[in-house]
This record gives C-alpha cells, structure tokens and sequence, in this order.
C-alpha cells in the first residue's frame, strides 16, 4: 500500500502533464530536454538529513584514512564481482576531490547491492556509525524511483533495457557536495538510461538544453520550476542519458556552474543491467570559459 502511495504521488504529475498538453514524454524530452514531476513523498527537509549524514561520513573518513581505504578496496573488490554487472559501470563509493583544483566537490555514488555487498563481507562497516548511517539514509531515499523509472521507460516504449532476473531497474544514487572553489568548464552528457535531479540546495546552479545537433552557449539555461521547494514537496527534474540513443532518445546536456557557495545534490540514476555501452557520436559541448 505504501508502494501505491508513492507511485502515485511521484508519477501523477508527469502524466497529468502529458494529458493536459497532449505532448507525450518524448516530445517534451526533444522540446526542452526534461520533465519536471512534484515530489510530495520526500520534500526538501529529507535531504538536509542526508546532507547532514553526508558532512559525517565525509569528516569521518577524512579523520580516519584507514577506513577510506578500507572502503576504497571494498568498492574495487565490488567491481569484480557479478553484482557489478546489474549496474554496467565501476562508480561506486566515495570520491573526495576536495583537493583537486577545478574539481574542488566530493561525492558518494550509493547502490543497494553495493551496501549489502559491504554488510556482509566487511562486518565491522556494521559497527561505524557514520558508515552505516549513511547508507541506510540513502536506501530510504532512493526506494520510491524505481517506479518513475519503470514508467517512464514505459511510455516511452523501451521497457525491456530494465529486463533482468530481478526485474527492477538498477539505481544508483549519487550525494554531491560541491566546495567554494568548483568550477566546470564544459557541460556533459550522463552515461544512464535516465537521471533524476531529486534535490539541490541551489537550483538555479543547473543549466541544461535539449539535445540539438549543434550546441551554444547560449542554449544552456535554468530550467523554471512549476514545483517549488516546500516542506511539504520537492521539484524533481527527469532527464534521458546516453543508454537510450539506440531508440533515437538523445541524451540532455547540463553543467552546474560554479556560485562560489557550498552547495548539496542528490541525484538518481537508472543503469541498463548487464549492458555494454555502444561508442556513439554526440554533439560537441561548449566551453563555457571562452564564453
């Protein structure tokens, strides 16, 4: 019943949209690169929890470079075993770039299968607070977008790139933490089938376009929000990633751009199991330096 909630909550906006224009997912997928859904189930106030969590985890393994390279080697033990496989990619853990000049951000790239994997071959993870804690937070919060991801894959009529034993689409759920000193030059494409921009604490940092042939500048902007952050709801952004080229859906664009702020955001991404991904041409990206 719980699960019904949430579907309902989370998808209804996307349909609702779709049924008052009479534009279906993909047109407004080539229109404006992305479709805005109103997020009832988890509004703001859940992810400063998990920004909250993320500051310890972050301070823990900072203080304690023994258990970052005990996580390290538990993330390059994960990639060869077959559970990598449901994901077809080799981001997991934790990346602290937070010394890299013109990176200057941290981040946490959580899967469900990548905490079970700990739990049960590293025991004493069990036992760290600021570990465990962490990991729970973010398998809480990413449980309810499986179902936009079944649906959306759906109405698009591509259901069968989530087809797998288990038939779930495989989630990874990426915590950032971008430091005063980010930059980004160049906007990128994500390698997922989708990617869901659930929170930020600086909205107006994301800019995207909708995939055009040849790309400016100037196409790349805020999106507005139909949906604004509230106590009690949250703007989620739903864009397609470069999985979904073979069936003509082109990825979108984005870059966030630098605001000399601390900043947070958490995004879901939708991974094609047991897949290798095909070398595509894309559009070349701008450079917003020369700008």
């Amino acid at each position: 019943m719980v699960i019904q909630k949430t579907f309902f909550l989370l998808i209804f906006p996307l349909f609702a949209f779709q049924s008052m224009y009479a534009t279906s997912l993909a047109d407004r997928f080539k229109q404006t690169g992305y479709v805005e859904i109103c997020n009832e189930e988890q509004p703001a106030a859940t992810f400063d929890s998990l920004y909250a969590s993320f500051d310890a985890l972050i301070e823990f393994l900072q203080a304690n470079p023994v258990w970052a390279q005990k996580l390290y080697g538990a993330k390059e033990r994960f990639i060869r075993s077959k559970e990598r496989n449901y994901y077809s990619t080799d981001f997991f853990g934790f990346y602290d770039e937070s010394k890299r000049e013109g990176r200057n951000q941290i981040a946490f790239y959580y899967s469900n299968h990548f905490h079970e994997f700990i739990c049960s071959h590293y025991p004493e993870f069990n036992q760290t607070s600021a570990i465990i804690n962490f990991f729970e937070t973010c398998l809480e919060i990413q449980k309810p977008y499986e179902n936009i991801f079944k649906e959306a894959a759906s109405e698009l009529g591509v259901e069968t790139i989530f087809s797998s034993k288990s038939g779930r689409p495989p989630i990874l759920l990426k915590v950032i933490k971008y430091l005063p000193s980010y930059t980004a030059t160049r906007p990128h494409y994500d390698g997922t089938a989708f990617s869901l921009f659930l929170d930020s604490t600086d909205n107006e940092s994301l800019l995207l376009s909708p995939y055009k042939s040849s790309l400016t500048v100037d196409d790349f902007s805020s999106p507005p929000r139909e949906f604004s952050q509230r106590h009690i709801q949250n703007s989620i952004l739903l864009i397609p990633g470069i999985l979904l080229t073979e069936f003509s859906i082109f990825p979108t664009p984005h870059i966030v751009i630098q605001n000399c702020k601390t900043r947070y955001a958490t995004i879901a991404f939708a991974m094609r199991p047991h897949y290798t991904p095909q070398k595509i041409e894309l559009s070349p990206l701008p450079n917003f330096n020369k700008h």
